[in-house]
């Protein structure tokens, strides 16, 4: 077994242990949540399409409009406010803190062993 294909297997067994987490479970409740609660798809699908349009916007080179930044603040908070999407927030945050922290260990392994 090579190197990379050692380092892939690792990475599957990683992805099972993660798969147990209580972060990574928090993350497919909320999931779970946003589909049984329309009101929250809904609230979570608009700020999508916002945030796509702004993206466009500045891809095209143009800078946004304070009303543009209004807007898109506006649509947040209506959105944080549901308990159902501020659930689903504060899991993938949780979620993502800990994918960080994982990857801040590989770094750490690699600088140790290249040192």
């Amino acid at each position: 077994m090579t190197k990379i294909e050692e380092a892939l297997e690792k990475c599957i067994e990683l992805g099972k242990i993660l798969a147990q987490t209580d972060e990574f479970k928090a993350v497919k409740e909320a999931e779970h949540g946003l589909l049984h609660d329309a009101e929250a798809r809904k609230l979570v699908e608009d700020l999508q399409l916002l945030q796509q349009d702004q993206l466009k916007k500045q891809m095209a080179g143009m800078e946004l409009t304070e009303e543009d930044k209004k807007k898109m603040f506006a649509t947040e908070q209506t959105a944080i406010q549901h308990p159902v999407v501020r659930a689903s927030h504060m899991a993938n945050a949780n979620f993502q803190d800990l994918m960080k922290e994982i990857s801040k260990k590989i770094r750490e392994g690699i600088k140790v062993h290249s040192a």
